[in-house]
């Protein structure tokens, strides 16, 4: 008996972030479904041990020139990308007043000028695709009122109303953007930053009471990236164990 296609097979993917932390898993989750993974991260993207479909891109999408080249690349001689999933960022927390106009417009080039840049030199690629698909990653700190996180926020909360303008724009080309806002993450620089104080307390305000892992994202992410999401665009998903109910 023949093994059925993998629902991603033959599909050209980029993933923003993807390095570290969510970003990678959503590269490695996306890859296990039979997508081709162009990794973008200003480290060294390394792919899990016998995974041939991730490829790491040194690229800095804050540089719009890298990220052009970039995309290039990952289009291949086809000129098509099928997948965009844009996860690079940042996730200060210190009060407001330790905060000054550069360093939130730094925060602000990275966490919302990457997402734009990268969405912005794929939609040529998209266009050429049967099934584009945009998957914006912001934070469920876009729907709460968190202290220390007021600048990490807003460029957070900037990704929604981006994602909602730009689903109208590309629907006529059959192209969906949506975002997810996951909760605090368990990712490795999470649980060795200045958010790590955080996670009882964040658990402890979830309907789910655990900790949310990185793989907990995958799902949502990867029906967002599918063929069954056609008819879904300009929506939120949520994904945070419960801690944000709407």
């Amino acid at each position: 008996m023949a093994m059925p296609r993998p629902a991603l097979a033959g599909v050209r993917a980029v993933v923003t972030g993807a390095a570290g932390g969510i970003g990678s898993t959503l590269a490695a989750a996306l890859a296990g479904r039979g997508a081709q993974v162009h990794g973008l991260d200003i480290a060294d993207v390394v792919a899990a041990e016998g995974e041939d479909r991730v490829t790491g891109v040194r690229c800095d999408v804050t540089d719009p020139a890298a990220v052009a080249a970039a995309l290039a690349d990952a289009a291949g001689p086809e000129g098509v990308i099928d997948i965009v999933v844009a996860a690079a960022g940042r996730f200060p927390n210190r009060p407001l007043e330790q905060w000054n106009l550069e360093q939130f417009e730094a925060l602000w080039r990275l966490n919302v000028g990457g997402a734009f840049n990268v969405v912005r030199e794929a939609l040529p690629y998209l266009r050429r695709s049967s099934a584009g698909r945009v998957v914006l990653v912001s934070s469920s700190a876009a729907h709460q009122a968190v202290p220390g996180f007021a600048p990490y926020a807003a460029t957070k909360a900037a990704l929604i109303g981006f994602s909602r303008s730009a689903a109208a724009e590309f629907g006529p080309d059959g192209i969906t953007v949506n975002v997810i806002t996951p909760g605090l993450t368990a990712t490795e620089a999470a649980l060795h930053g200045d958010v790590a104080p955080f996670f009882a307390s964040v658990v402890a305000g979830q309907l789910i009471r655990r900790r949310l892992e990185p793989d907990d994202l995958a799902g949502g992410v990867l029906f967002l990236c599918s063929p069954g999401s056609a008819m879904v665009t300009g929506q939120v998903l949520n994904i945070d164990g419960g801690g944000v109910t709407y």
